[in-house]
Formats: structure tokens, sequence, C-alpha cells
């Protein structure tokens, strides 16, 4: 638990500093960079309620399942979104 609430500030921490670089410098790249962030944050909460023992109770399985599944969707996001970002920055240092 205290490993997914280190990732948690710390992918807060990163959204917050690149909406402030965004509202600064209105890049594109910064945005999909925010966004990736914001997904990365979703997820690891998503992962945080679906470890805690409160929400599994063992009749009601497709709930739990649904929630770890939404889990790795927004980490799946979250890898598309940097990816794009990372060949925008590319694309950028490339072509001065």
């Amino acid at each position: 638990m205290l490993v997914e609430l280190n990732y948690i500030f710390f992918s807060l921490l990163l959204m917050v500093y690149s909406v402030w670089r965004y509202f600064k410098r209105r890049e594109r790249r910064l945005l999909y960079l925010t966004l990736g962030f914001t997904f990365l944050t979703l997820s690891t909460l998503l992962q945080i309620l679906s470890s805690s023992g409160w929400f599994y109770i063992s009749q009601f399985k497709i709930p739990y399942r649904l929630l770890e599944l939404g889990g790795l969707a927004l980490f799946a996001g979250f890898v598309i979104s940097s990816v794009i970002a990372l060949k925008e920055i590319s694309k950028k240092t490339s072509n001065p």
C-alpha cells in the first residue's frame, strides 16, 4: 500500500508539473504528458481499490474483475499517451 501511495504522489507531482509547463508554453507534447500522468494516477488509484480487502466480496467477483480491468486499461492509456509524447519530443529535438 505504501508503494502504491508513493506512485500516486509521484504521478500527481509529475501531472501538476506538466500542467504548469503546458499552460506556460502551450505545447502539444506537454498535453500528452499531462494526459499520460493522469492515466497513471487513476490506474494506481484503481489498483489501491482492488487490492484493499473491503471491496472484494466472494459472491460478487464481476465488479472486482471490472475494477482490475479498468486499472489495466488506464495503464495502457498511460503507455500509449507516453509513447505519443516521446515521439513528439523526438520530432522537436531532431528538427530544430
